[in-house]
């Protein structure tokens, strides 16, 4: 009995050593373009999925120019805190905001000729570097350099890439920024070796024959990498201001206010999902929007609310842009640009509405402006149409809608489409047609009007 116990022991030692030993994963992730908030989230999702299937490494494929220091903070974070080994294979680049990524990945590895640092947040000006970029450039150093610490890697030369404190003898100069070849980074020890491709790099790490999977950005990272990029946003903010500004201008409710809404709506998810437009900013937003429709609609003339919508809405839109994650001193860079898309956006606001109020005043004359009510049914636009028009100048008008600046007036028992000479009237406001221009009919309130000379 002990015989076959013993027996049985050892067979089933000797058939779990025949069993195969569990394949080995690899995550490959590609990281390409320009460091944003968009690009954020595919990266912690990666990390995410290589924890949870238990993957052996994920190695980041980087070639970059840098971006946002917002977002390579985010993203630095998130590789410090992984559970999975994290390998940086500097594939080209890894400038600026890319090299703070790269330090924060326990290994790195550079394929040949391939460029790691410059990683000055801010450039300096003719008068050198302003107060507030100083403190900047120093907390950003900071991060660098207790980012490579974590990682076992020499603090002086991570710091060096934002601005040396020192002369480093062979590779920069005191007050320099330096930037690692990858011959360089090999002998300063930022570097764990040169691999002139992907199976180098696994053969460094002794993973070969394991299984690769290459991770990819889903369709709705890519609508937000979209929808964040500075030039799609600052575009979106100037059609949703400008969308606004049109229909609060118009009677009832069209495609300004849908396309106004739908912009802004887009604009503020994008930056809703990136994290850095919060519940604040959309209170900012909805306040704002009520406050200036109030002025416009209920108030007209109060100018408080107005001015105070304003100023909520340009909070929303400024906030918008700014990380909550760093100070808003040590911000200035997204400061600046912040307030550099606004300044643009209103631009381009001012312009649209310069255009759009110039061509209403081109084809005004061409477009009907009386109800087909006013005109016998079927009839055309004709010159008998015109001179009827013509006579009611001077006439009293009874409002039937608000004009902002336009809606619906009873002249001579007859509702008309007409246009207020200075902005909003009231319904029900007794007026006077001023001005018949075309088929243009121009009202104004009753008190100090008088016809104009045609």
């Amino acid at each position: 009995m002990i015989f076959r116990s013993v027996y049985l022991s050892s067979l089933a030692i000797f058939m779990m050593g025949l069993t195969p030993a569990e394949a080995t994963k690899v995550l490959r992730v590609p990281f390409e373009g320009t460091v944003e908030l968009g690009l954020s989230p595919y990266i912690i999702r990666a990390i995410r999925y290589a924890e949870e299937n238990k993957f052996d490494a994920l190695i980041l494929d980087i070639d970059t120019f840098g971006g946002r220091v917002d977002a390579a903070v985010e993203i630095r974070d998130a590789l410090l805190d992984a559970k999975v080994p994290t390998v940086a294979w500097v594939n080209k680049r890894a400038i600026s905001a890319g090299a703070l990524i790269s330090l924060a990945c326990r290994k790195i590895f550079f394929s040949p000729g391939s460029t790691m640092g410059a990683a000055t947040p801010i450039q300096a000006g003719a008068d050198g570097a302003k107060d507030v970029e100083k403190k900047f450039v120093s907390y950003f150093r900071s991060e660098m350099g207790a980012t490579a610490e974590k990682n076992g890697r020499s603090r002086v030369i991570a710091e060096s890439m934002v601005q040396a404190v020192e002369d480093i003898p062979k590779l920069v100069a005191k007050g320099e920024v330096l930037t690692l070849t990858d011959v360089s980074a090999l002998t300063t020890k930022i570097s764990d070796g040169t691999a002139d491709n992907f199976d180098k790099v696994i053969s460094f790490l002794s993973l070969e024959g394991s299984e690769i999977e290459v991770f990819k950005i889903n369709w709705a990272e890519k609508i937000v990498r979209f929808i964040t990029d500075p030039t799609v946003s600052g575009l979106l903010m100037s059609g949703g201001v400008l969308g606004i500004i049109l229909e609060i201008q118009s009677p009832g409710f069209g495609l300004p206010g849908v396309l106004g809404i739908g912009c802004l709506a887009l604009y503020f998810f994008g930056k809703f999902i990136v994290h850095l437009a919060g519940w604040e900013e959309l209170l900012f937003l909805m306040l704002g929007i009520f406050l200036i429709g109030a002025e416009l609609l209920f108030l007209p003339g109060f100018i408080l609310p107005g001015i105070t919508g304003l100023l909520f809405l340009i909070g929303a839109l400024f906030f918008s842009g700014i990380s909550p994650k760093i100070p808003l001193d040590l911000s200035f860079p997204h400061v600046e640009s912040q307030l550099r898309s606004m300044a643009i956006g209103s631009i381009l606001v001012v312009l649209g509405a310069v255009t759009m109020y110039r061509l209403g005043l081109r084809y005004s004359r061409k477009i009907p402006m009386v109800l087909d009510s006013a005109l016998p049914s079927g009839a055309g636009r004709s010159s008998e149409d015109e001179l009827e028009l013509k006579s009611l100048l001077g006439k009293n008008a009874r409002l039937l809608t608000d004009l902002k600046p336009t809606g619906r007036a009873e002249i001579e028992g007859k509702t008309y489409e007409v246009v207020s000479e200075s902005g909003f009237l009231e319904n029900g406001l007794a007026a006077k047609v001023i001005d018949v221009s075309g088929v243009r009919i121009v009202v104004s309130s009753r008190i100090n009007s008088s016809p104009r000379s045609s």
